[in-house]
């Protein structure tokens, strides 16, 4: 006789979900790697699409993430900014303004890509 009981009903949240189907895909391109990981998700959760995707870019964050210093000070962070803590903990603040200054001079130089081509969202700023 044993004392293990066996494993059933075990349900992995979909952030674990998302983070362990990146990994696997470590090797693609990010936005092939994210619109796997958006599609898988939508296919082993009950979740809608927009979850997913905000699901996948959280895990792959967190995973790009992986030793590193710098950080997002969530607690600076409002709807209106967004600081970056640099290694040193010198703050960066950059405003609404400055990230779409961002995001135009990205998509000028064509560095946007779109994981879901269909829906053209969300935008990705190409390394």
């Amino acid at each position: 006789m044993t004392n293990v009981l066996p494993l059933r009903g075990i349900h992995l949240d979909p952030h674990n979900l998302a983070a362990a189907q990146l990994f696997r895909d470590r090797w693609l391109n990010r936005r092939d790697a994210l619109a796997n990981c958006v599609d898988y998700l939508l296919a082993n959760t009950d979740t809608t699409v927009e979850h997913a995707e905000l699901t996948a870019l959280q895990a792959y964050a967190d995973l790009e993430a992986t030793n590193r210093r710098e950080r997002i000070d969530v607690d600076a962070t409002t709807s209106q900014l967004v600081v970056l803590r640099l290694g040193d903990g010198t703050p960066v603040a950059l405003t609404v303004t400055d990230l779409l200054q961002v995001l135009r001079q990205a998509r000028q130089e064509q560095r946007t890509s779109v994981i879901d081509r269909h829906r053209q969202r969300p935008v990705l700023i190409d390394q």
